[in-house]
């Protein structure tokens, strides 16, 4: 449940919220002297459609609870001095249409989810560059230890796809078997034998006839030269 009593500091004047606060749609706070951290109790707000918290100066983590906020639409917390990893709760907002966390001091893996993976499909780093700390997609930092891992893994799998050694023996294997298929073939069965024999005086009468044919005509044309 949200406290009955909400306070703000802005500009350094201390503002009291009550409970109406609980039904605000839209905050802009956005370009005022805010210092501390974000408060926990504004991922209650189940009704905020609309957050803006950008250039100010709060520090200290964005609330894990943030993912609660399933109303929200828009979420601005740009130009501040947050810390620490972005919530992976964050990835769970499903109606969220607009996001911007950069410059701050934002560090870890950026996490993945449907929603957020569709956000600012033409240029999707925009939302987190300024964040030195930050890795993983859609920026061009690999997170540490990755690199080594997937080279690895992908060396391995290709290694398991395609072994040279493998693949010969395999080859010489099958080619064996082939032949003594057929040889079994044409010893145990006279049906095959007479078969295949036919077969080979056919191709033998063919080709013979094809090699006189081409003969004679090469002959006929030297001599006419």
């Amino acid at each position: 449940m949200m406290e009955e009593i909400f306070l703000v500091v802005t500009k350094g004047q201390q503002l009291v919220y009550g409970r109406a606060f609980a039904y605000f749609v839209s905050i802009d706070l956005s370009g005022n002297s805010l210092t501390g951290e974000i408060p926990t109790g504004i991922t209650s707000l189940a009704a905020l459609m609309n957050l803006n918290l950008s250039s100010n100066k709060l520090s200290g983590q964005i609330p894990n609870m943030i993912g609660s906020m399933q109303s929200l639409v828009s979420l601005d917390l740009s130009r501040n001095k947050l810390s620490g990893e972005i919530p992976s709760s964050l990835s769970s907002l499903a109606s969220l249409a607009a996001l911007n966390l950069s410059y701050n001091n934002l560090s870890g893996r950026i996490p993945s989810g449907r929603q957020l993976d569709t956000l600012n499909p033409y240029n999707p780093s925009i939302m987190y560059i300024g964040n030195t700390g930050l890795c993983g997609h859609p920026l061009q930092n690999n997170c540490p230890g990755n690199d080594s891992f997937f080279v690895y893994g992908d060396l391995e799998s290709s290694k398991q796809q395609f072994d040279p050694l493998t693949f010969h023996f395999g080859l010489v294997l099958g080619l064996v078997v082939g032949l003594w298929v057929v040889f079994c073939a044409l010893l145990f069965k006279r049906t095959c034998r007479t078969a295949s024999f036919r077969l080979f005086d056919k191709v033998y009468d063919q080709v013979y006839v094809f090699v006189v044919v081409k003969w004679g005509s090469f002959t006929k044309n030297t001599a006419a030269e």
